[in-house]
């Protein structure tokens, strides 16, 4: 399987896909919504997408099993069988259905337990991020590709966090840091698109003290550490993905620059 021609692949399903979003997202406020057996939301514009996605990823690869939000399934991987895909054809449904830009779609193939290639779109800025183990994520805008520059180590500390989870490890994170660097600025997201500031410049870190199901975090994590990121998982059995429609991580930290790896994880040790 050559992972830079499915690079160019993801773009041609997540353009549709993101349009298809936007469509949906104009009559926000009158969308058929109901609620899952976990109480989150799932609108037809979830399901829209997600049959989407799964029609050309079934086109694509009809030999590698696809794990969605959006599609509960009792499969599961063959002897020999090390890919999958995992997607989450809407990452942010309540922003969505608030009217809130801070939705996203993330596609991430996995082998062997890890992300080796990862798409995040952002259709209301029109942005889709694309990155892989053998090449470093890009930015789609605009009909051409552009280069990523993730933020340099310096005393101003850039942090995203979720506009809807926050919790008391936040708080002791903050103030840790505050021990560590000058300024600190922190800026409000939802969905992966705390991903994208990790590789666009505009944040060092993404606390998430929390779980988090898998198909949240696996596209990030590629394009992330296709720059040059990484991921301090909170325990360490969570940094392997599988073909398990319930699982979730529990809590981790992404950072733009591995250097900061050490700095974070002595931090991390006191939360």
């Amino acid at each position: 399987m050559k992972i830079s021609e499915l690079e160019l692949s993801l773009l041609d399903i997540l353009l549709p896909a993101s349009k298809l979003a936007l469509d949906y997202f104009k009559n926000y406020k009158i969308l058929n919504r109901s609620k899952k057996s976990d109480l989150s939301p799932v609108t037809e514009a979830d399901l829209a997408i997600n049959d989407l996605i799964l029609k050309e990823l079934k086109s694509l690869t009809p030999d590698v099993p696809i794990l969605s939000e959006e599609l509960f399934s009792e499969e599961s991987l063959k002897n020999g069988q090390d890919y999958f895909w995992l997607i989450d054809p809407l990452d942010g449904t309540k922003e969505f259905i608030n009217g809130s830009k801070h939705f996203s779609i993330n596609i991430a193939l996995i082998n062997n337990g890890s992300p080796v290639l990862g798409a995040i779109s952002e259709p209301a800025g029109h942005n889709i991020y694309i990155g892989s183990k053998n090449k470093p994520a890009r930015l789609f805008k605009n009909n051409s590709f552009q280069n990523l520059k993730p933020k340099i180590i310096s005393t101003e500390c850039k942090v995203s966090i979720s506009k809807n989870h926050s919790s008391n490890q936040d708080k002791s994170f903050f103030k840790i840091l505050k021990k560590e660097y000058e300024e600190i600025q922190i800026t409000e997201k939802g969905s992966s698109l705390k991903f994208c500031d990790l590789s666009n410049g505009n944040s060092d870190f993404y606390p998430r003290f929390g779980p988090v199901y898998q198909w949240d975090l696996a596209a990030g994590q590629a394009i992330i550490e296709s720059l040059g990121g990484a991921i301090l998982f909170m325990e360490a059995n969570d940094r392997y993905y599988s073909f398990d429609f319930s699982k979730k991580v529990n809590g981790f930290i992404a950072l733009a620059n591995k250097e900061n790896v050490e700095k974070i994880s002595e931090i991390a040790s006191f939360l």
